[in-house]
């Protein structure tokens, strides 16, 4: 696992009327704070191969405002990400309790390969339209493009998936109004947003939504076996006694934007009290290694925080 520096002590949490999950609504906080202990997450959890970890709470999303000020979370992120040149936006959801913290949730970010776990939703979703599963040879594709991120095989996915057309339609399902899949059928520069990229972690997390337990729980279970050098970003926000670790990476060095580096990650993280929805995406990175040390940074400290304001 990757060290990250820092920020300190303190931040606050700036939490934005989302509309997060399809079939959830949301308590808008404006100018809510919460406090950040200074010490860093207590440890990573292994991956799990269990795609539906046990309910730790009824989840409830009348979240509370959380008090003591401290310095803004969007200031400091604002000032580390600036600093080096480049920009971010971040969103956690505790679908335990509601609490949300954010941070340019609707800026529109490249997705890279992390449209890939749309890819496959879109599949099964269109599967089930259908009335089947998917074929012993879509499953093996959709492995290696998870599991591996291997591009030909997103790419036999996404056309089979009907390409940037069927991508779109299955969003409006999902509830994704800020995603854009790419016209040109490049899916790598499919345009999205860290608060849709939470409504589509929602949809695999939601036993009501509109994709099957089977669906949700086979893209899960991808998502926990991730290779090992591609399960940056989001999992260094583990704590001990996190039961499950998802996530899906994205990295693209960018010819539109002078060959600097696009970074994302999402995922999901269970543990005791808190089911965590993470995404945090990136872009303007000099180099690949810059961008996942400030992504996993932000998402260490904005989990962090809230675990630690919430135990409070």
């Amino acid at each position: 696992m990757r060290s990250h520096p820092w920020l300190g002590a303190t931040a606050t949490a700036v939490a934005l009327s989302l509309g997060l999950v399809a079939g959830y609504s949301y308590v808008t906080h404006r100018d809510s704070t919460v406090d950040v202990v200074a010490a860093a997450p207590t440890g990573s959890a292994s991956p799990t191969t269990d795609p539906e970890p046990e309910p730790v709470a009824t989840p409830s999303m009348a979240g509370q405002v959380l008090a003591d000020p401290a310095v803004p979370l969007r200031a400091a992120i604002d000032g580390y990400v600036s600093s080096r040149g480049a920009h971010l936006g971040v969103v956690v959801l505790d679908r335990v309790t509601g609490e949300t913290v954010a941070y340019n949730d609707s800026v529109r970010f490249d997705t890279a390969s992390v449209v890939k776990v749309d890819i496959l939703a879109t599949l099964f979703l269109r599967a089930q339209g259908a009335g089947r599963q998917l074929t012993s040879e879509q499953k093996d594709l959709a492995s290696q493009m998870i599991t591996e991120s291997d591009n030909d095989a997103a790419t036999e996915l996404w056309d089979e998936a009907g390409g940037a057309t069927g991508v779109a339609q299955a969003n409006r399902t999902f509830g994704l109004t800020q995603t854009t899949p790419n016209p040109d059928d490049y899916w790598g520069l499919t345009t999205t947003t860290p608060a849709d990229q939470v409504r589509l972690l929602g949809v695999l997390a939601d036993p009501s939504g509109p994709l099957s337990a089977a669906s949700r729980g086979y893209a899960l279970d991808l998502m926990s076996r991730v290779e090992s050098d591609q399960r940056w970003g989001v999992p260094v926000a583990a704590a001990t006694g996190t039961t499950a670790v998802y996530v899906k990476d994205g990295w693209l060095s960018n010819e539109n934007d002078d060959d600097r580096w696009i970074v994302n990650s999402v995922g999901r993280l269970v543990e005791p009290g808190h089911d965590w929805l993470v995404a945090v995406l990136s872009d303007h990175w000099s180099t690949e290694d810059s961008g996942i040390a400030v992504v996993e940074h932000v998402a260490a400290i904005v989990v962090a925080g809230l675990r630690s304001a919430m135990a409070d």
